[in-house]
């Protein structure tokens, strides 16, 4: 299901968008909701490495947060400088699920 919404741009954000869509061949909508799907994802991910940098979640359980496999989600650690921590109570929670 999904829902129309309006929101407001500056013109040069409206001009770099339909530059960016001609480009691409798509249609400004299409471009628009690209950005903002990736835009979620990337926020979900930021939300669970900062949750498993403070230690408030395992591994796993930030990766399903990020909506990401258990590799990919430490591949993204390494590229944003994060240290992997992994305890014993780590892999009992793991084994849990």
């Amino acid at each position: 299901m999904s829902e129309t919404i309006s929101l407001r741009l500056p013109r040069e954000t409206i001009n770099k968008l339909r530059e960016i869509a001609d480009k691409e061949g798509k249609d400004r909508s299409a471009l628009i909701r690209e950005i903002l799907e990736n835009g979620v994802k990337e926020k979900n991910i930021n939300h669970a490495v900062e949750l498993y940098r403070r230690g408030q979640v395992t591994g796993w359980r930030a990766a399903q947060l990020a909506g990401v496999s258990l590799w990919n989600f430490y591949k993204i650690l390494a590229e944003k400088g994060v240290l992997i921590q992994y305890s014993e109570h780590d892999l009992e929670e793991d084994l849990k699920v």
